[in-house]
């Protein structure tokens, strides 16, 4: 077998090319991501983290979706902030692990952050929808954040699901269980005991999202950049949630996926 003598990506190479592409100290950045578009990065998960705090130093903030979903009705174990592995990602399950890092409390929903606007990203979110108004993808908007796709899609892009919210689409209220406006989440307390709560607009499909691309790219507030080895996009929140709420406006289904056995696409778009 013929030897790889490649060093790999290092964690100075993709700090620089964050800076190529823009990302400034003091950004206020939100990152979906995939470790394996990056090939093989010298001290993995971690590297690529430390990049990102290089670029953007103490002065900016970085914040990550450590998604956990802990719905009964799907099986999963009830959260607990400081055990539950994020199920988003490798490079967000290390993050969330990170000294200096704050997770939310969110049951299915929580993010994890650091920097200057950790503790405000994170704070008292289990009073607001998981990614509605007063989530922490909301603060992200109010403080003119940006968003890096580090090697993913929209499809994993969570700020749409507050556009769908924004822009008031008539089936914000049907939930994953038929006949249901909610769903049941549950969570450990500060004692040990599982509680449950009730979550209104929960995020439903995803799979449409993609629909967004050309759209959002001809409008200009979404742009195609290469981190190192990785196609990612990169954009920054107000403008691209201004053109998506324009777009829903029009077309309320837009971002729904087509597949006529999806449990919740085909009912929401009854609605209305």
């Amino acid at each position: 077998m013929e030897k790889n003598d490649s060093p790999g990506v290092t964690r100075q190479m993709i700090a620089e090319a964050l800076r190529s592409i823009g990302l400034n100290q003091g950004d206020i950045l939100a990152v979906h991501s995939s470790l394996s578009s990056l090939g093989f990065v010298q001290g993995g998960a971690k590297a690529v983290i430390s990049a990102l705090q290089d670029a953007l130093t103490p002065s900016g903030t970085l914040m990550m979706p450590a998604h956990t979903y802990s719905f009964p009705m799907w099986e999963k174990p009830p959260y607990d902030a400081g055990l539950s592995a994020s199920l988003v990602g490798k490079i967000t399950d290390v993050f969330r692990r990170m000294p200096g890092v704050r997770r939310s409390i969110h049951p299915t929903h929580s993010v994890a952050a650091w920097g200057r606007l950790s503790e405000h990203l994170t704070r008292d979110t289990l009073n607001s929808p998981p990614v509605g108004i007063g989530s922490p993808w909301h603060r992200l908007l109010e403080a003119k954040g940006r968003v890096l796709m580090l090697g993913t899609k929209m499809n994993a892009c969570t700020l749409l699901h507050l556009c769908e919210v924004l822009a008031e689409v008539p089936y914000l209220e049907i939930a994953f269980t038929p006949g249901m406006n909610y769903e049941v989440a549950h969570k450990m307390n500060d004692r040990g005991e599982v509680e449950e709560y009730i979550l209104y607009q929960v995020p439903g499909c995803s799979r449409g999202f993609p629909k967004s691309e050309p759209y959002l790219k001809d409008k200009g507030v979404l742009r195609d950049v290469r981190v190192v080895t990785s196609h990612s996009l990169f954009f920054d929140v107000q403008p691209l949630a201004h053109a998506m709420v324009e777009k829903l406006k029009e077309d309320p289904y837009f971002l729904l996926c087509e597949n006529p056995d999806c449990s919740i696409c085909s009912r929401r778009r009854q609605v209305g």
